[in-house]
């Protein structure tokens, strides 16, 4: 990747729309956009300015043909996203007239930008750090209100100041173990090594703090997935329904109407859940349905909840019994769910613990909505449970937490070193060894391989 090349693409999803977005950033922006860009009314445009938006028109400057009725963005480096300059073609929301202008501002000497590039930039300018960088995906890819703030905070630098300061500890560390060393023969003020372990215990328990966020910052960017799971016939797909406030799945009185796997993301107290609505595990008397209970299976294999539901105005089967057998047998996690108590109930409450030994249970209509908050509730329990979870202020992934559990491991031998009395040599080498981690995690020691592959999973134009 050359940053001197102009970069060009298209920034908002392809479809139909309002409004679609060109960006272009590098030095050649301003005069590409000089050549394709006539301003309405002979209006003149200041290209020595910034924050300027103008409107006009996109014509191709060979055939005179006008291709889109626009307004044009014009931002001058260094105040910018990528602190380079700026051109955003803000044209009609449509595939083919993007398209069009994309392929002028190509023809005219810009390139296509590679995935991530315009991010790519402004980090590697020094507007951002890597971990403001990263914070950028989790913005695009936030998929409640909760994670959308956290990648924010992120994305101000939260996470950065902090792993500033951490640095800065143990720097200041060093300069003193250092200071030791190379002048050793004089008089100067030495730490006394218990003084040293108090200060590398308190550096602990800071990473220690961080990683702790990195299983929240996981909850809140992955969520769980929920799968519900019962006999044929016991509302699981009404409660699916009920749950997205919308009629996903097609329910019927027959039983075995579901016969795929249906998956769909709701927002519960923050947290993006995954549910999926199964189908039976009853004998299969096709091919379809045996394929319905193998995506089944498939699906509690990989869950990290069972919402397993029975009927409770019909008396327990076999099948019930056979459901919760397979749960049982895959180890998992499962919240009991009585579901249909709008009609008369036939089921023994009192006998269902030792039928299926379940620690929660939930009674519901899934039709009439009873009780769906209570489930809503009883599922956030569970999350929380999980883990210790600190919305804090930014988010952590997973490269980010092996950096810090580097680090981690440095400061632990850094410390064995102390109480086995080892030589200043020793843990200077280790606490360099433990700033480097941390400068992975900003970026500031990465190779080209490894930022490629960071921001290979950003999408063009961003």
């Amino acid at each position: 990747m050359n940053l001197e090349d102009t970069i060009v693409a298209i920034s908002t999803p392809i479809g139909e729309s309002g409004i679609g977005i060109v960006r272009m950033s590098g030095r050649e922006a301003f005069p590409i956009a000089k050549k394709i860009f006539v301003p309405s009314s002979n209006n003149k445009i200041s290209w020595s300015s910034s924050f300027k938006i103008y409107y006009g028109w996109i014509v191709d400057p060979d055939t005179k043909e006008k291709i889109d009725e626009v307004l044009l963005s014009l931002m001058k480096a260094p105040r910018t996203y990528t602190r380079q300059d700026i051109v955003e073609i803000n044209c009609h929301g449509g595939a083919t007239v993007l398209r069009e202008v994309l392929n002028l501002c190509l023809r005219l000497g810009a390139r296509l930008a590679e995935p991530g590039e315009f991010t790519k930039r402004a980090f590697l300018n020094g507007r951002i750090d890597l971990s403001q960088a990263e914070s950028v995906l989790d913005i695009v890819q936030a998929k409640t209100e909760e994670s959308l703030k956290l990648a924010v905070k992120t994305l101000n630098g939260s996470l950065a100041k902090c792993i500033s300061s951490l640095r800065e500890n143990m720097i200041d560390l060093l300069s003193s173990i250092e200071a030791e060393i190379d002048f050793s023969e004089e008089e100067i003020e030495i730490t006394p090594r218990e003084e040293k372990k108090r200060k590398l215990k308190v550096l602990l328990e800071k990473i220690n703090a961080l990683l702790e966020r990195e299983k929240t910052a996981q909850l809140y960017r992955e969520g769980i997935k929920a799968v519900i799971a019962g006999k044929t016939n016991v509302g699981k797909s009404s409660l699916l329904n009920a749950l997205l406030e919308r009629e996903r799945a097609i329910v019927s009185y027959l039983p075995g109407t579901t016969r795929d796997t249906i998956e769909e993301v709701i927002n519960i107290k923050g947290f993006p859940i995954k549910i999926v609505d199964t189908a039976g595990l009853k004998g299969a008397k096709n091919v379809i349905e045996e394929e319905g209970i193998k995506r089944t299976y498939h699906s509690l294999q990989e869950a990290d909840l069972v919402l397993f539901m029975i009927d409770g105005s019909s008396t327990i089967e076999k099948e019930d019994k056979q459901v919760f057998k397979t749960i049982e047998k895959l180890k998992k996690k499962a919240l009991l769910i009585i579901n249909k108590i709008d009609l008369p109930q036939v089921v023994d409450k009192n006998k269902l613990k030792n039928i299926f030994p379940c620690s929660n249970l939930i009674e519901i209509s899934a039709t009439k909505g009873t009780n769906l908050d209570k489930l809503k509730n009883e599922i956030t329990n569970i999350i929380l449970k999980q883990v210790n979870v600190t919305p804090g202020d930014f988010m952590i992934n997973l490269r980010q937490k092996i950096c810090l559990e580097n680090a981690k491991k440095c400061i632990i031998r850094t410390i064995d070193g102390l109480n086995r009395g080892l030589s200043e040599e020793f843990l200077a080498l280790e606490l360099r060894e433990s700033i480097n981690h941390l400068d992975e995690l900003t970026g500031k020691t990465l190779g080209e391989e490894v930022l490629n592959r960071i921001f290979s999973n950003f999408c063009i134009g961003k």
